[in-house]
């Protein structure tokens, strides 16, 4: 009976106006200036990369982390792949912290308003099963956030 009389209301034109007008302003108006969350800009990058989907990836990579790779072509042939045998069960964000400044020690830069995410894998290996952390730093953009994956071999490079 409730349901009945609800779907009344809500095919009322008053009632669907109202309805409409609440969409538009709270939802569809802010769509364009909605950016995604670090959060959400990383586990997209770990999908597409679980699901070999490199070349997709390589626009969310940091400007840096591009030169670095020296063009999506050496991106995608030396970007390493996950194991035929290793699958990714769930991945969720275990903390996030933005911090004004970040030196990357390990190729001497630094960056202003840099997300710092501790994620959070269940993987499994045949039978095996197992949890890890792994910490990842992203970048604002004009578009969103940038991860700041580079490359993990020495020969990869943007002399190549």
């Amino acid at each position: 009976m409730v349901k009945r009389w609800i779907k009344r209301l809500r095919r009322s034109r008053p009632v669907a106006a109202l309805v409409g007008w609440f969409d538009r302003v709270f939802w569809e108006e802010a769509e364009p200036h909605h950016t995604p969350a670090p959060a959400t800009a990383e586990m997209r990058f770990m999908r597409l990369h679980a699901e070999g989907r490199f070349d997709e990836m390589w626009e969310m990579l940091a400007e840096d982390a591009q030169r670095a790779w020296g063009g999506i072509q050496t991106f995608v042939r030396e970007m390493p792949r996950l194991d035929e045998w290793l699958e990714i069960l769930d991945m969720q964000v275990a903390s996030v912290t933005l911090l004004d400044e970040w030196t990357d020690h390990l190729h001497d830069q630094t960056y202003s308003n840099v997300a710092r995410l501790v994620m959070r894998y269940r993987v499994r290996q045949q039978w095996k099963e197992w949890s890890f952390d792994r910490q990842v730093h992203l970048v604002p953009a004009g578009d969103g956030w940038r991860t700041l994956c580079y490359p993990t071999r020495a020969g990869v490079a943007a002399a190549r």
